[in-house]
């Protein structure tokens, strides 16, 4: 498994139900996250828990860990995130899950990174945000945006998984793509140029053209590559031109 992921706890503070910290542990164990940390759990019955995460006694018994407050549950981490629902006032970094994700494995490489979820009647106290470098928020319908605890968890989980694994490590490399104008004024010197030269046979035109058009449609082409095409087919008729 991919080490920034050894590198990432999820902790959960005073969770109240065992049902949703069973469903943590199924997405731990979805998305290769080897350390889940209960704060002052209410119950935190390994019982329950497993009849919730089928065949996860190993992880419970070896990476299910209970603290008794904050400060310990956290001692040896140099990056915490936490979620929260609702706006906060205060000058905290508030990123979605994606976002953070990519500075998650990114902080993982210095040392332990934790992933901080609350209560699941209230969220996070003061007292833990606090003790945050970033919030996480997720965006939701507005009509209806409560998400229990296992879903958030969830969600955070993939995300980093994604990034650790590097699933999207070529979204940042993404460019512009030109416009249908744009392709539409390129394709009329395309069609400039196989007529000065010739190409075209009795009545293959229009067949000929929908074939380059096709192409270049499905290319999807960058500005970049736009401008070559043009001076490609812009160049055909000025160098037959030279040479006549």
């Amino acid at each position: 498994m991919n080490s920034a992921l050894d590198a990432v706890s999820i902790v959960l503070y005073e969770p109240q139900n065992d049902i949703n910290i069973g469903n943590v542990v199924r997405a731990c164990r979805n998305f290769g996250i080897t350390d889940l940390r209960l704060v002052r759990p209410r119950v935190g019955d390994h019982a329950e828990i497993e009849r919730i995460a089928p065949r996860s006694e190993e992880f419970i018994a070896k990476n299910l860990k209970r603290y008794e407050d904050l400060e310990s549950a956290l001692a040896d981490t140099v990056f915490v995130a936490g979620a929260t629902a609702r706006p906060r006032k205060g000058n905290w970094i508030v990123s979605e899950p994606r976002e953070l994700a990519k500075e998650t494995v990114k902080r993982a490489g210095q040392g332990k990174v934790a992933l901080m979820f609350g209560r699941e009647d209230s969220g996070l106290p003061n007292e833990a945000l606090d003790r945050c470098h970033h919030l996480i928020t997720i965006p939701t319908n507005p009509d209806y945006s409560s998400l229990n605890l296992g879903q958030a968890a969830m969600l955070v989980a993939w995300e980093t998984f994604r990034a650790a694994e590097g699933i999207d490590a070529h979204e940042d490399d993404a460019t512009d793509l030109v416009e249908v104008e744009q392709i539409e004024r390129m394709l009329s010197f395309a069609e400039d140029a196989l007529e000065t030269v010739e190409f075209f046979k009795s009545d293959g035109k229009e067949h000929v053209m929908r074939a380059v058009r096709n192409v270049l449609m499905r290319a999807d082409l960058t500005p970049r590559e736009l401008a070559i095409w043009f001076g490609i087919w812009k160049e055909i008729p000025a160098y037959v031109e030279r040479n006549r």
